[in-house]
């Protein structure tokens, strides 16, 4: 960065301006840090489909940019655009004519309003409920616990089996007189499956219990997978007992962020998630989930991108990602040390195994390693594992991934692990770390970490 831009004092609102010109030199001189689209193609930066796709999405955005989508009810053409985004997602979930959504900023809202609506039916349907509770697998988002802690309501982790799938009879044994719902993946974020939902279906309603399917990451990407004769368990609203699905567009639908939907299977479901207020001067204040302002510009990129694909670009789309996916997976199952596990959809974990001569690989030391190489990977903590977001790649940087990792779990089985990495989801505080962070970990015990919510 420059000098100018070093030694410039943004502690404070600064007293003159920038120019045009030095304010977009510096922003240059800023993303240039950022981690570049090759790096992040398997993790952070992943999700952007293939450029053309990107331009659709910028174009669109950039269109619509000044518009705030909490007033879509006094602007007709905001009101089309979002019922036809809405509609084309419940179609996509086999909602049928009864199946109602709506759309939220992301996975962490619409599960908010999952949670919000399933305790709102339980308020309602169960009142001597007091204390309610929620039964999920260990490997359900970190976010439902977040969300629960603000509406009051406890998330019950259960382990998952052996084959890191929800455990529906164990499950079954812990419903009680306070549970209220049920919480399953398609897939899960760390093992990238999609849970027994049509068990857990006939169990919810064995008990009459409300389930919730986070489909965040996969919702917009399974359907044209299985169109390509990929084995996918049942997800949708075509499994009885599911009442609620989360799914993020700005994952593989390729809109931009903040943009997702909370589905419902009818307005049975769905007259739970609403807010109405009237108690203050200006009469009916709702909003369509628990955001106010929003923009609309991600709504109309989502519209956009959705019709420039259509089903069989889409289509397209998910057999580019199972090509990349298969060729990563038939070179780590050559590399000596390292293995994958079958995976429902786009993500892939890559775990360390027993070398032929009973040596072991630091799965840690790999990460760590890849990023010396420029690739920033996520993990997994519990089994020890990378997890990689795949998307299109062109071919050259495919290769050059797996050159890389081939080259870097060799020297780390020498014992090379001068460059440990780390498996947390969410990254450790270190001198570069967002102030919030430091100053969120700063303030945490080991018994505020362990807590459920």
């Amino acid at each position: 960065m420059s000098e100018n831009a070093q030694n410039r004092d943004l502690t404070h609102l600064p007293s003159t301006g920038l120019s045009r010109r030095e304010l977009d030199r510096q922003l240059d001189e800023l993303q240039a840090q950022m981690t570049s689209e090759k790096a992040g193609k398997l993790s952070v930066n992943s999700l952007k489909g293939r450029a053309e796709i990107q331009r659709v999405v910028e174009s669109a955005y950039v269109k619509f940019f000044p518009y705030n989508a909490l007033f879509t009810r006094q602007e007709k053409a905001a009101a089309q655009i979002e019922n036809q985004v809405l509609d084309m997602c419940l179609s996509l979930f086999n909602g049928g004519s009864l199946g109602c959504a709506n759309l939220t900023s992301g996975g962490t809202e619409s599960i908010f309003c999952a949670l919000h609506a399933m305790r709102q039916w339980a308020r309602a349907t169960r009142p001597q409920i007091t204390e309610p509770e929620i039964l999920a697998p260990y490997s359900l988002h970190a976010t439902f616990n977040k969300t629960a802690h603000f509406l009051g309501i406890k998330v019950v982790r259960i382990p998952v089996g052996e084959d890191l799938l929800a455990d529906v009879d164990e499950i079954q044994a812990a419903i009680n007189e306070n549970t209220i719902g049920l919480a399953a993946s398609a897939p899960s974020w760390p093992y990238g499956l999609v849970d027994p939902i049509e068990a857990m279906g006939k169990l919810a309603q064995h008990h009459e219990l409300w389930l919730h399917v986070d489909a965040c990451v996969g919702g917009y990407i399974l359907p044209f997978m299985r169109k390509l004769d990929c084995t996918i368990p049942g997800y949708d609203f075509s499994v009885a007992g599911v009442s609620s699905i989360s799914a993020d567009l700005h994952k593989y639908g390729y809109a931009p962020k903040p943009c997702s939907t909370i589905l419902y299977r009818s307005s049975e479901q769905q007259r739970y998630h609403y807010v109405p207020v009237t108690e203050w001067p200006c009469g009916l204040y709702l909003s369509q989930a628990f955001m106010g302002s929003r923009p609309l510009a991600s709504t109309a990129a989502a519209w956009a991108v959705m019709n420039y694909l259509g089903e069989r670009g889409y289509v397209e789309n998910a057999r580019q990602i199972l090509s990349v996916k298969d060729k990563i997976q038939r070179a780590v199952g050559e590399i000596d040390g390292l293995a994958t596990w079958e995976t429902h959809g786009p993500l892939m974990m890559i775990k360390a195994e027993p070398c032929h001569d009973g040596s072991s690989v630091n799965i840690e030391s790999v990460t760590g390693a890849m990023r010396a190489r420029g690739w920033v990977l996520l993990g997994v903590m519990e089994p020890p594992a990378l997890h990689l977001t795949v998307d299109p790649m062109e071919e050259e940087a495919l290769q050059q991934f797996i050159a890389d990792l081939i080259d870097v779990t060799a020297k780390v089985r020498e014992g090379d692990s001068s460059a440990l990495g780390s498996l947390n989801y969410g990254g450790a505080g270190g001198s570069q770390s967002p102030k919030w962070l430091l100053n969120a970990l700063a303030y945490m015990d080991e018994a505020q970490l362990k807590q459920d919510n």
